[in-house]
């Protein structure tokens, strides 16, 4: 296993390098706006460069966002002015989200199985998880390692306290939102 200073150092120079463009959110949660409460908390775990969190505090929610790399979330802090957006440099493995508290959480381009039952359990009832992921055979994006890719059909078990609403997967990724 990566000792945990080269893990931070390899996350800090991967956003360090990241464009400067504002980040957008993630079309599967854009195209879903519609289920997101008026009101409530959300959070953006392993958030990167924030595109996510920043859609969520825009519509309203007061908004957490939490990454492991510092040079991730330097730039949300930037962005965050008048939102109701919290931005935390967070080792989410050792510090997942409290239980029962969140309205909404997203998860987007992270994987780490053992986190699943403390996702769902951190969802507050009625609430919304939304998790799109790498899935499948390498295909050119996202990581090479097979550990850190969804095989095909295992997002639809991931979460089964939630009722599964909507999912979708093709030949690299697999996104769905469930409900508490």
């Amino acid at each position: 296993m990566m000792a945990e200073d080269e893990k931070r150092a390899r996350w800090h120079a991967c956003y360090a390098q990241a464009e400067t463009l504002a980040p957008e959110p993630l079309p599967f949660l854009a195209a879903h706006a519609d289920w997101l409460p008026a009101g409530g908390r959300a959070l953006d775990l392993a958030c990167g460069r924030g595109g996510n969190a920043l859609f969520l505090a825009r519509r309203g929610l007061e908004t957490w966002a939490w990454d492991y790399a510092e040079s991730a979330v330097a730039g949300l802090r930037q962005r965050a002015d008048a939102l109701p957006l919290r931005v935390e440099c967070r080792d989410v493995v050792a510090h997942p989200p409290e239980p029962e508290s969140f309205d909404v959480i997203v998860v987007a381009h992270f994987l780490y199985r053992p986190l699943f039952p403390a996702l769902a359990a951190a969802s507050r009832s009625g609430g919304l998880l939304f998790y799109e992921t790498w899935a499948g055979a390498y295909a050119g994006r996202g990581p090479q390692n097979p550990e850190y890719r969804l095989k095909p059909g295992e997002l639809a078990g991931a979460f089964p306290a939630l009722t599964l609403l909507e999912l979708q997967e093709d030949v690299d990724r697999a996104a769905g939102v469930w409900r508490c």
